[in-house]
């Protein structure tokens, strides 16, 4: 099988970080084209360059990194650092990167890949939808280039930022209305199926002297500790048989105290919501690729 063309449209943050390690881990299965930034996690100087650094560290400088959306389409952005540090990869460890981002910007990137690659794109997106919306508002007709926009985002339960909203959707309401109204497919990995996969800080120090990688991993959990968010998302690429999928329908609230809540509704429609995890299967899987 060939590898599945992917772009990871991120906010890189810890778990985007080991999301994208993992993903790189595998490039068998996953065929990394590119790595877009947008404003989220930490301020958009932080999440390039952070991307920058996590390709140093998996010695894939090859992978072109573009620089994104620095804000939300309508409103001022809201950051993360008590979560991820002050230049988001706390407690890494790894050294700043000399280099700098493709001089285009990551609209223009996306939309060129969407136009000449000889194959349908999936996008991880685990960020805000910043980018991808404003891609969708310029160039409509390219939405059936993307073959699966699988997005880390969302609550049917409690919110993280909000009691109804969760981080990525409420950082950009608006972004997140119209990527997830004009995708299909589109794969909802919700802070409900996520928030429980939260390995011992022992899991981490087992891999921890593999390789630069792991090594950064742990000191970035042995910090702070935080949920396997992202994670999943490059999982549900590689292994979607540890994953449940309800076909579902996606709609997003704009206005009011309930802006940011993503109203699921289940049974019928394009969209899949993952509903469930094999999490003894998937940590003892992510823990072999990243030390094998």
């Amino acid at each position: 099988m060939r590898a599945l063309p992917v772009v990871f449209d991120c906010d890189p943050g810890k778990d985007d970080a080991f999301a994208i390690f993992l993903a790189l881990a595998c490039p068998e299965a996953l065929n990394v084209l590119a790595i877009t930034t947008l404003g989220g996690n930490v301020p958009i100087e932080h999440t390039t360059g952070n991307a920058l650094r996590i390709l140093a560290a998996a010695s894939r400088t090859d992978i072109p990194v573009y620089r994104g959306c620095a804000r939300p389409m309508l409103k001022a952005l809201e950051t993360a650092e008590e979560s991820h540090g002050v230049d988001g990869l706390g407690g890494s460890g790894l050294p700043d990167v000399s280099g700098a981002p493709q001089p285009d910007h990551a609209i223009a990137a996306i939309i060129r890949m969407l136009e000449t690659c000889p194959e349908q794109l999936t996008i991880a997106a685990i960020g805000p939808l910043t980018n991808i919306a404003m891609v969708l508002i310029a160039r409509p007709d390219l939405a059936d280039k993307i073959g699966h926009l699988a997005v880390m985002g969302g609550a049917q339960g409690r919110g993280n930022m909000t009691e109804y909203a969760e981080f990525n959707i409420h950082v950009d309401p608006h972004a997140a209305h119209v990527a997830l109204s004009v995708c299909a497919p589109i794969t909802l990995v919700t802070l409900d199926t996520t928030r429980n996969l939260r390995p011992p800080m022992s899991w981490f120090e087992a891999m921890e002297h593999a390789n630069e990688p792991a090594r950064a991993l742990a000191g970035m959990w042995r910090e702070a500790p935080i949920a396997l968010y992202d994670v999943a998302v490059t999982a549900l690429l590689l292994w979607p048989e540890l994953f449940t999928l309800e076909a579902c329908t996606i709609d997003v609230v704009l206005e009011g105290e309930r802006a940011g809540q993503t109203v699921i509704t289940t049974g019928e429609g394009k969209d899949r919501l993952l509903t469930g995890i094999d999490e003894v299967a998937l940590l003892s899987r992510i823990a072999q690729t990243m030390t094998g």
